[in-house]
């Protein structure tokens, strides 16, 4: 089975992977970017998609919402997963040999308060934790260092100077896993909505009292600006209910309310 992730082999989302498919073999297809993941996945590129959708100290990754609506894909899945941020460097080299750590803007972010104690190191930028961890192999200088997931630290023959440096330990990303089509599912407690309400005051309103009569509750909401349409937002909502039927009979009562809504995917929430 072909996973498409956001980034290359030995990135978070692989990691993600792994844990969503525990033993089952799984073929990793690596994208530099989100919407090339979202593309290799509607395409056909790929069997599924591992997509990052929001962070507990970054937060929602909006601009993944809309690719999942524009690529018409459907959401069968999520998985939590904690962020552990772990320095490497070529073997031979140590915290006080290295001068340039690279890494994504967030891991570095992340880490910033660890190398406090290390006025000498430079941080630098890069497009994707693995990526850095791989150019520093590739390099092969004690000089320099990366930060990412201990996979790929493994992966491209590194090894750790600092274990799980990140300044929070509540740090946990949310994934969802994305296929080309809706899937059957036996049972589920979870879905994410998309809907555009009709313009007028009462409409947001209106729609929230429709959810609280049913008995379902709102994990989640997000707006986005409509381009073309000044201040009329598309909405994006996690909800969780009991029974499958409370979603169907709150789809059929939104379309009274709504220019539009659409099911973006129901799935079993995550535990952990």
């Amino acid at each position: 089975m072909k996973i498409a992730i956001q980034g290359i082999a030995g990135a978070f989302h692989e990691e993600a992977a792994r844990l969503r498919f525990g033993d089952q073999p799984i073929e990793i297809v690596p994208c530099l970017t989100f919407r090339e993941l979202a593309a290799a996945v509607a395409s056909g590129l790929a069997d599924k998609g591992i997509m990052a959708i929001e962070n507990t100290l970054a937060g929602t990754i909006q601009p993944n919402l809309d690719l999942i609506r524009e690529h018409q894909l459907w959401i069968s899945g999520e998985v939590i997963m904690r962020i552990r941020q772990h320095l490497g460097g070529v073997p031979g080299s140590s915290l006080q040999s290295i001068r340039k750590v690279y890494s994504h803007y967030m891991a570095l972010n992340q880490c910033r308060p660890f190398f406090d104690a290390y006025p000498a190191v430079e941080l630098i930028e890069s497009e994707d934790t693995a990526l850095s961890i791989r150019n520093v192999a590739e390099a092969g200088s004690t000089k320099l260092a990366a930060i990412g997931s201990s996979l790929a630290i493994s992966q491209y023959g590194l090894v750790v100077l600092g274990e799980g440096i990140e300044t929070s330990k509540q740090n946990y990303t949310r994934f969802l896993l994305l296929d080309r089509q809706p899937q059957q599912v036996i049972s589920c407690n979870k879905a994410t909505l998309s809907l555009v309400l009709q313009p007028h005051p009462e409409a947001f309103t209106q729609a929230m009292a429709l959810l609280q009569e049913r008995g379902i509750q709102v994990s989640k909401i997000e707006s986005l600006a409509i381009p073309g349409r000044p201040w009329h937002y598309r909405y994006y909502l996690d909800l969780r209910f009991e029974a499958e039927e409370q979603l169907d009979e709150l789809l059929l009562s939104l379309y009274t309310l709504t220019e539009s809504v659409d099911l973006l995917g129901k799935y079993t929430a995550h535990t952990h």
